[in-house]
């Protein structure tokens, strides 16, 4: 079982640095004309290129995230996996009644066998949902076994 929580994304954090100039001095005159700033220097105004004078909106903005690595000690992964959801497991005399009831059905909960399906269920000692769960992972055994 691997350590890290896949439904969890990984904290990272964001490096950002500022590329080429793509700021167009000729827009007025229907051309474009870019100055040649191929890297954006912090100035004494920071929003400001020193080498261009542009706007810092006006460079490339190339942005990079780093992923920072996340371990888990092994109280943390017993945790995540005591949360699960514990699977229902039917013993081999369920599984039988469940299959003879099931061919009955047609391996279908349909709406007009509802009553039906619901006796079954209170007299197994489950839910409907849990019924119909079966029902979609053996449905195989009714389409191998025609």
């Amino acid at each position: 079982m691997s350590d890290i929580n896949i439904n969890h994304p990984l904290p990272t954090h964001e490096v950002v640095t500022y590329k080429e100039c793509l700021h167009n001095h000729s827009t007025t005159l229907g051309h474009v004309t870019y100055d040649g700033c191929v890297k954006y220097i912090v100035g004494e105004d920071a929003l400001l290129c020193a080498c261009c004078g542009s706007h810092r909106n006006f460079h490339h903005k190339n942005t990079i995230f780093i992923a920072e690595p996340q371990t888990q000690t092994p109280d943390q992964v017993q945790e995540m996996r005591s949360k699960r959801k514990k699977r229902t497991t039917f013993s081999s005399e369920q599984k039988n009644k469940l299959i003879r009831f099931a061919e009955s059905v047609g391996w279908k909960p349909r709406k007009e066998k509802k009553d039906e399906i619901e006796s079954f269920c209170s007299e197994m000692g489950i839910t409907r949902r849990m019924f119909v769960v079966w029902l979609s992972n053996n449905r195989h055994r009714a389409i191998n076994n025609a």
